[in-house]
């Protein structure tokens, strides 16, 4: 652990914010109930609960520092885990909602989220991910600032947005991290995943290919597609193709098992278009696309449609199964909010919310690092196994919760400060990462 908060501290200008770091990365990895700045930095100095809270909160919400250098130190950490058994695969784009109350944390207002399933009061966070056979990284995160945000120069000032920040979609947020992860030399996989926010935006698929990626991201039904076979005279929308396709085009796939140990499976046709570019006929040059279409169970028709440019030849199954890599997402929702923090910031500023998310992807580096570490792929008495195993050891008994810290603030002042309490995951947390590590291994 010391090793990893000097190796990201680098990027830090100042020692005092080195040592800031250190204590907030060790709280959001701690059991605390509550990782908002006021709980985790009063265990820092017992004697001075307000000072300790005040010297954090300039920290978080004040301090001029990198969040990009900060977060690509953090991805580094967690890759030298994650791919010591694989290599990147591919990367994900998506959103979560950080449910509000009130008006004024920079960026709220009722939206949809899909972590709610409504509209509902909420900050929404785009992020970019990456995802190899056993692990999902968060490689980076965006506030959306809705219009109602952007263009009103009252709450701007308040919330200390700066000057350059415009109104983005979330499409073009994701898109600007995907451009910037590739300009920073990051491993993005040769796959690019999205949902139908994403993936219906022909400038997201156009950037996949750029960057050397195929693509299998979502669509809307009124997406308007053309045949491959030149018959149509004008281009379809999906929604209005599928009550051409007889059910018999349906088959049966499967692409993996649940926590339960059930195997999730739905319908699926494939067809092979061109994807529609206004009313213009596809081009010599243009590239044919799957379009798929999956039917649940309990639907009376198709609603969720795809497309994708992998390889004509691929297995159907092989192609539904790399299209439904994107659950993995979930359960890193899941570990971000329950276990690192992610949405407990009570701030209001956009350099906070930043700040305090810089340093949730930094402890989650941490967890994804360990757990590789904890529950290596294969088997037990291989040799690298039981040396990242006595690793992990050793990493935890450093972070023994009675060992102490010095925290030097300003030139000649220097503290003694109790590490909170890091037993950083329950024994549930434990048993499913054991489980979904075992999972991941048979699928």
């Amino acid at each position: 652990m010391e090793r990893f908060l000097q190796h990201v501290g680098e990027v830090l200008p100042r020692s005092d914010q080195r040592a800031k770091f250190g204590l907030y990365t060790l709280g959001l990895l701690s059991e605390s109930e509550r990782k908002s700045i006021e709980p985790l930095a009063a265990p820092t100095r017992p004697g001075a609960p307000d000072a300790a809270h005040q010297s954090m909160l300039h920290f978080v919400a004040n301090a001029p520092w990198d969040d990009r250098a900060v977060r690509r130190r953090a991805l580094a950490w967690a890759l030298w885990g994650a791919t010591a058994h694989g290599a990147v695969r591919g990367t994900v784009l998506d959103d979560t909602g950080l449910l509000k109350q009130g008006r004024h944390s920079v960026g709220v207002q009722r939206q949809y989220t899909g972590s709610a399933g409504k509209i509902t009061n909420c900050q929404v966070a785009v992020t970019l991910c990456l995802f190899t056979d056993n692990d999902t990284i968060p490689l980076d995160l965006a506030l959306y600032l809705p219009a109602s945000w952007a263009d009103d120069p009252a709450r701007r000032e308040k919330a200390r947005v700066p000057e350059d920040v415009v109104f983005q979609t979330k499409g073009a947020l994701a898109r600007a991290m995907l451009r910037a992860a590739h300009a920073d030399g990051v491993p993005l996989g040769d796959l690019l995943l999205a949902d139908a926010d994403y993936g219906r935006e022909p400038e997201t698929r156009a950037l996949a290919g750029e960057l050397g990626m195929n693509y299998a991201v979502g669509i809307h039904a009124s997406q308007r597609v053309w045949d491959v076979g030149g018959v149509w005279i004008k281009p379809m929308r999906v929604e209005s193709l599928v009550a051409c396709i007889p059910d018999e085009e349906f088959h049966r796939l499967s692409w993996r098992n649940d926590t339960n140990g059930r195997e999730l499976s739905a319908r699926f046709a494939f067809w092979r278009v061109f994807l529609a570019d206004g009313t213009r006929e596809p081009r010599p040059s243009d590239r044919p696309v799957w379009l798929i279409l999956e039917w649940r169970d309990g639907e009376e028709k198709p609603r969720r449609f795809f497309v994708s440019d992998l390889s004509e030849t691929l297995p159907k199954k092989e192609l539904v199964r790399r299209l439904k890599e994107r659950w993995r997402t979930e359960r890193m929702y899941e570990d971000l909010k329950g276990e690192v923090g992610f949405d407990h910031y009570e701030g209001r500023s956009w350099p906070g919310w930043h700040h305090h998310m810089s340093v949730v992807l930094c402890a989650y580096a941490v967890l994804v690092a360990e757990r590789c570490m904890a529950f290596p792929p294969g088997a037990a008495d291989d040799p690298l196994a039981r040396a990242m195993r006595r690793a992990a050891d050793a990493t935890r008994r450093r972070l023994d919760p009675d060992a102490a810290i010095r925290v030097r603030e300003g030139d000649d002042h220097v503290v003694a400060a109790s590490v909170p309490d890091l037993r950083v995951r329950s024994e549930r947390a434990r048993a499913n990462r054991a489980r979904d590590t075992k999972l991941n291994l048979t699928q």
